[in-house]
């Protein structure tokens, strides 16, 4: 595991990671650092400082869907959102009042395209969205009753349903109507916080399954729009898991990754059974699974690749 870029600082660590749709093709990909945001032409393999009108912290970054179109990667900074329509090359700012929001999260409509809507998950401010492709953002936390919010993730029929669900430090919020007004969930209580979040669809019909992870319980799922809940492969994973992935082989079949405090942890039945893809010494912060490698973020050290296999 060789390191691509290599932090200066052993503070530093890498919070969030982006990569274009068209990474296969471009190799275009972003990495949200304490040390500010960075980006990468050529796969990862050399990253570059981006020129933002901020050196903050860096939390959260995301591609729009329309990327080969438009260009757009959001960033989140202290106390602002950062947008670019020119692949990271120039940056405009959208400012929030004081006392400036510590954001955690930052989702892209899948319809981008057309409705440009994004939303913001921040600590101790709830949700923010933005309906102008980020230019303007207005606080979305109606029935929101724990504005820490660590994660959100949008439904896999967010065209169709508008649903959204943001995991909290007290449980798990869903909203039907595009996060303009919120409810809690059947998340269990002893379970909280929810740290990651991915909505999958599975079988013919489609059917949408929550799978949440937990600070102390390891996974948990649900199959009814989160009203109850079951342990998920507690033998496998029974800690903190820090950040989820799921996404779809050539072959339909899914594959999930969980990101856990000594490494990754593999899955290739939809959540059903884990493997450990990865044991290391150092701490993981951030990770990205792409179609044949996994970026990784390693705390103090920089980032670095592995097969995805």
């Amino acid at each position: 595991m060789r390191l691509t870029l290599e932090f200066a600082n052993a503070d530093d660590a890498a919070y969030a990671l982006a990569a274009s749709p068209g990474f296969a093709r471009d190799g275009i990909c972003f990495a949200a650092c304490g040390s500010g945001l960075y980006g990468s032409g050529d796969g990862g393999a050399s990253w570059r400082k981006l020129r933002t009108s901020s050196e903050l912290v860096t939390t959260a970054v995301a591609v729009s869907p329309a990327f080969a179109q438009d260009r757009s990667v959001f960033a989140a900074v202290k106390g602002g959102i950062l947008r670019s329509s020119d692949d990271g090359e120039t940056w405009f700012t959208a400012a929030f009042p004081a006392p400036p929001p510590v954001f955690s999260s930052l989702v892209v409509s899948p319809d981008f395209e057309r409705d440009g809507f994004l939303l913001a998950a921040s600590m101790e401010d709830g949700v923010f969205s933005s309906t102008d492709r980020g230019a303007r953002w207005q606080p979305w936390n109606f029935g929101l009753f724990d504005l820490n919010v660590l994660c959100i993730a949008l439904s896999p029929a967010w065209i169709e349903d508008e649903t959204v669900y943001a995991g909290t430090e007290t449980g798990l919020y869903c909203s039907t109507n595009g996060g303009r007004a919120w409810r809690h969930t059947g998340f269990p209580a002893e379970c909280a916080p929810a740290l990651c979040i991915v909505c999958i669809e599975e079988g013919d019909a489609r059917e949408t399954r929550l799978i949440v992870g937990t600070e102390q319980h390891g996974l948990m799922a649900s199959c009814d729009n989160g009203e109850t809940w079951d342990r998920l492969a507690a033998a496998a994973i029974s800690g903190a898991v820090n950040q989820l992935h799921a996404g779809r082989r050539g072959d339909d079949s899914l594959m999930m990754h969980a990101l856990v405090e000594d490494g990754i942890m593999r899955s290739d039945d939809a959540g059903k059974t884990w493997i450990k893809a990865l044991r290391m010494d150092g701490t993981p912060t951030a990770m990205l699974p792409l179609a044949d490698r996994i970026l990784l973020g390693i705390g103090g050290r920089g980032l670095a690749f592995l097969p995805n296999r």
